[in-house]
């Protein structure tokens, strides 16, 4: 080959882009199978997985299943979503042992759970099972009427509510 000729070789080569092989992340077309650590594919195995069904350690896609999952369906020790299955879960349908969400599948006792809300529900404090020398109020005669209950006298503000006694050494 003569001098021209490679010259002209060398021109066409460089003249065509390099492909260099990326990993898929969140600008870029999504790979059927991903797996690694923030693999994104339609279906992404990893530390935290993103894609339409996710199985890791930190999963959000569209089907989550692992420890701390994101999605509109997911199971997990800790999860999020629209349906939400495992251990300590939030969402619209929930099931599990620590689940607060509008519905209830099963496994929780919204009512424990609660126990420190108040929901605007009227609660007492022997309901809560709440020591009541411990008990806040959002008005002053509820807080003097629990004072004279303790058999002890006044009460002191803590922030907005109300507590018995003159102070807390009191109870």
């Amino acid at each position: 080959m003569s001098k021209s000729d490679q010259s002209s070789a060398v021109k066409e080569e460089s003249s065509q882009p390099e492909v260099v092989p990326q990993s898929a992340h969140c600008g870029s077309k999504p790979k059927k199978l991903a797996i690694g650590i923030a693999p994104l594919g339609t279906v992404s195995i990893g530390i935290v997985p993103m894609g339409v069904v996710c199985i890791g350690v930190v999963p959000m896609g569209v089907v989550s299943i692992g420890v701390v999952a994101m999605g509109v369906i997911n199971a997990s020790v800790v999860g999020m979503g629209v349906l939400s299955l495992g251990l300590s879960t939030m969402g619209v349908w929930t099931a599990g042992p620590l689940s607060m969400g509008l519905f209830n599948l099963g496994g929780a006792d919204t009512e424990n759970v609660h126990q420190l809300h108040n929901h605007g529900k009227a609660r007492s404090a022997s309901d809560s099972g709440i020591d009541p020398q411990l008990m806040a109020y959002p008005t002053r005669a509820e807080a003097e009427a629990k004072a004279a209950e303790l058999g002890c006298k006044g009460v002191h503000s803590m922030g907005s509510h109300w507590m018995p006694c003159d102070d807390h050494a009191s109870h």
